[in-house]
């Protein structure tokens, strides 16, 4: 009895880690439509992001980019690429980083819909490098709900 007990125990630790194990790294391409004459103050909240999110271990250092051009009559648009450290880093900036939900919320109030497009758009994206493909998934990327990343 004591080996069966036992012998549970284990199976029920290992697919504990398994269920909760970190996934791997999720690369994100996100397109923030910009009020107009916000670009500054927009800019200066958005470069705050990726540092404190390295100081709390939810991005990687690289790659991290970020992009400013117009679009829509030459309304500004800002683009970031950055890396999450997996799929579960970004959900648990709500209840769990209000520092990281503070600029957050900046950054929705600087930014605007522009026509059926949400202010904020969050795609999953492959990194490819050269000739090689970094594996993720199917290699398709994913469209993410920024309603529910509430970026």
């Amino acid at each position: 009895m004591r080996s069966t007990v036992t012998g549970l125990f284990l199976a029920a630790s290992f697919m504990t880690r398994l269920v909760f194990a970190a996934g791997p790294p999720e690369t994100v391409h996100v397109t923030y439509h910009v009020r107009e004459g916000r670009l500054d103050e927009f800019l200066s909240a958005l470069k705050q992001h990726h540092p404190a999110c390295r100081k709390l271990g939810l991005v990687l250092a690289e790659p991290h980019l970020i992009l400013s051009g117009k679009e829509d009559g030459g309304k500004p648009v800002v683009i970031e690429i950055l890396t999450w450290k997996d799929s579960d880093a970004p959900d648990s900036v709500p209840d769990h980083h209000p520092e990281v939900r503070k600029i957050w919320d900046r950054l929705n109030a600087l930014t605007e819909k522009r026509g059926d497009k949400p202010k904020i758009e969050i795609d999953e994206m492959d990194v490819v490098t050269g000739a090689h493909h970094a594996a993720r998934g199917d290699g398709a990327g994913v469209r993410r709900d920024p309603a529910k990343d509430r970026r």
